[in-house]
């Protein structure tokens, strides 16, 4: 599958690009709104526009790495011209964005994929099946510092803002270890006085019990103003655990093997009773574009997984901002 890539994002340059290319695809083309301006160690690539990205024929699919607010209408634009997409997140901001994306696959037939990396990393598959009963309480704590009034995290015309960009990673979690949506939540935010962005989230979601299961609460707090620091812990009946990078896991291979860890305990007990584990040396990054690209081949219409879901429930937790919890 040959790439093409809309935007020349941080993330592109330093982590995407590199992972397609270490998954064993070329990349042909790049769009990019200034001229031509490869950095250092960039592969051979063709230059134009973002026009010319999804028009080009020598390109099968195409990576999104533009910010926020762009990322629907150039998804829709690429799955028209029909090219398989994978997108960064978030894939929408608005329900008519999200429909709109859904429908543009459906009719061109090619996938669709929102890229959040983290699902493909082995430390959540992990913590998905610990014998740590049923789930009861999941924190979730993610935090950086940027006093950039430039960047576009800080652009609310951009889609910035802490729950959009870091947020949708505890909204992730919740969703990944209760399977399904949760039945309530409730947000409060801090806005930068200036910005407008949120430059603090601090939210919940609940899962009502049912016949079968006990009922969780997920806490969340996330900051684009606050000392890098990120967390996981989960709480269930019988034991509990905690990723200790969950959403930046350090990218490990054979010849630099470095390991993502965990801390467990199955059976209760306190920190210094728990267990460490070692996850094997991977580059999550890797990890998802090999899985997109099986996904275009083999099953395109399941690209969208449960970014949907997740989507409805940031919109929900937008919509409780202060006010009342929403169901």
């Amino acid at each position: 599958m040959r790439f093409g890539v809309l935007g020349n994002a941080k993330i592109a340059r330093t982590q995407v690009i590199p992972a397609i290319l270490e998954a064993g695809y070329p990349v042909t083309t790049i769009g990019s709104r200034g001229p031509a301006n490869p950095w250092p160690g960039a592969p051979a690539m063709q230059w134009t526009s973002y026009e010319g990205v999804i028009a080009d024929p020598a390109v099968d699919a195409v990576y999104i790495a533009l910010p926020n607010h762009l990322h629907a209408h150039w998804s829709v634009a690429a799955l028209r011209a029909g090219k398989h997409v994978l997108c960064e997140k978030p894939y929408a901001l608005t329900t008519e964005e999200a429909t709109a994306i859904r429908d543009a696959m459906t009719a061109s037939g090619r996938c669709f994929m929102e890229g959040f990396m983290v699902r493909h990393h082995p430390q959540w598959q992990w913590l998905a099946t610990q014998p740590l009963g049923d789930v009861r309480q999941v924190q979730v704590v993610f935090n950086y510092d940027n006093q950039n009034p430039d960047n576009i995290r800080n652009r609310p015309d951009m889609g910035g803002g802490a729950l959009w960009d870091i947020g949708c990673y505890a909204v992730f979690a919740g969703h990944w270890l209760l399977g399904r949506a949760p039945d309530t939540c409730g947000l409060h935010v801090e806005r930068h006085p200036e910005w407008g962005v949120d430059i603090l989230s601090q939210g919940w979601l609940r899962w009502d019990a049912t016949a079968t299961t006990h009922s969780a609460c997920l806490q969340f707090a996330v900051s684009m103003q606050t000392a890098k620091s990120q967390s996981v812990h989960v709480a269930g009946t019988t034991g509990w655990a905690h990723l200790h990078a969950p959403f930046n896991p350090v990218n490990g291979n054979a010849v630099n093997p470095v390991r993502a860890t965990a801390t467990w305990s199955p059976n209760g007990g306190l920190h210094h009773e728990a267990q460490t584990h070692h996850f094997e040396p991977c580059n999550a990054y890797t990890r998802m574009v090999t899985d997109f690209v099986n996904t275009a081949l083999h099953a395109p219409s399941t690209g969208l997984r449960d970014s949907e879901a997740i989507q409805r429930t940031l919109l929900r937790l937008f919509k409780s901002a202060d006010n009342s919890a929403v169901t």
